[in-house]
């Protein structure tokens, strides 16, 4: 009687360890997930371009990213994949502030999409900012587009600016990829990628900061 009681405090032991083991190993994932890409080491091995949309983690507006590649077909929320690139984080600001984690919502106050390129397709690149929807009583919502090449490891550039209506189109400068997966050129581009059905206000970025060309 006594080696039985044993075996099952044990198996009970066992499956209430394996469970915590399970929650710390999603919560560490998660926080891989939400944390931001600082340095070399953040970065997936597979990806040649990153490119992150930042925005004020407080408001609920919803900014999309778009880029269109050599293929023409631009990629967005509406098209998550083609060729090499691919939107990895599609964020709907306030909306997509959370995650379950063994069956608890945690909030993760985080406005971000990423877009990465998985391999190399020389040509040029063209980058939109679109606001999707934005609360009117907020004020204008301040954005940091970062442009990373990664084989070798460098910040292209980095552009900030705030938008400040619903429909907006904002036109970043666009970038050469070489054979060997380098950004080569920048270049101010007036190219509008965005959906027709999403055009109405339409404006241009201004300033790169000092690492920008």
């Amino acid at each position: 009687m006594s080696k039985n009681r044993y075996g099952s405090n044990l198996s009970f032991n066992d499956v209430l360890f394996n469970a915590l083991l399970g929650f710390v190993v999603l919560f560490v994932l998660a926080l891989l997930l939400i944390n931001p890409i600082t340095k070399k080491s953040d970065i997936p091995a597979k990806a040649e371009i990153l490119i992150t949309l930042e925005w004020d983690d407080e408001v609920g507006d919803d900014i999309d990213i778009w880029v269109q590649g050599p293929t023409g077909v631009p990629i967005s929320f509406q098209n998550k994949t083609n060729g090499v690139m691919h939107l990895d984080r599609d964020d709907l600001g306030k909306t997509s502030d959370y995650m379950w984690i063994d069956g608890e919502r945690i909030i993760i106050k985080l406005n971000r999409e990423v877009v990465s390129m998985r391999g190399i397709a020389p040509g040029d690149y063209y980058i939109n900012i679109h606001v999707y929807s934005k609360n009117s009583k907020t004020g204008p919502t301040k954005y940091t587009l970062t442009l990373l090449d990664v084989n070798p490891y460098r910040e292209v550039y980095v552009m900030q600016g705030k938008l400040t209506k619903r429909g907006e189109i904002i036109r970043l400068p666009g970038f050469t990829l070489d054979e060997e997966g380098v950004v080569t050129d920048v270049w101010t581009s007036d190219k509008i990628v965005v959906g027709a059905k999403n055009r109405t206000h339409i404006s241009d970025a201004s300033g790169l900061n000092e690492n920008g060309n």
